[in-house]
């Protein structure tokens, strides 16, 4: 089998490919696509943990951390205690993360169907099923 064929080599080309994609989307936002996802998130309910992003996200404590330090640097997040839970530390959005977070979700659904253009809804359809069937088969894989 060629290289250029395997699918392990396809997903990871596509995977950069769409990640430079909807980079050069928000580019003028000055954020990273992580941080744009978790803004994202933030902007559709805010109050969550960073746990709670992580497990969204698919992404480990750590990782989320450091991302949500940036976007409290940024004046995008501010942290919380949790009124119910003295330990948990809830996020929210700034007045400007706010405004940077509905951009980004109207971006997020606009830049979604700009990638898939070439795409009819029944082949997008068909391909995002398969590709969480190739998640659920194999994303708990470390």
């Amino acid at each position: 089998m060629e290289l250029k064929d395997c699918i392990v080599f396809l997903l990871a080309k596509n995977s950069q490919a769409g990640y430079r994609f909807w980079g050069n989307y928000i580019a003028d936002l000055e954020v990273t696509t992580v941080q744009a996802m978790l803004l994202i998130l933030l902007g559709r309910e805010e109050g969550q943990t960073s746990r709670q992003l992580g497990e969204q996200t698919q992404l480990d404590s750590a990782t989320v951390s450091g991302i949500i330090d940036r976007l409290v640097g940024m004046k995008l997040v501010t942290r919380k205690r949790s009124p119910e839970d003295r330990r948990a530390i809830l996020l929210f959005l700034t007045d400007l993360g706010r405004t940077k977070a509905l951009d980004l979700d109207r971006r997020f659904e606009e830049a979604h169907q700009a990638f898939l253009a070439d795409f009819s809804p029944e082949e997008q359809e068909v391909f995002r099923g398969f590709l969480k069937r190739l998640q659920d088969t194999h994303g708990a894989i470390r």
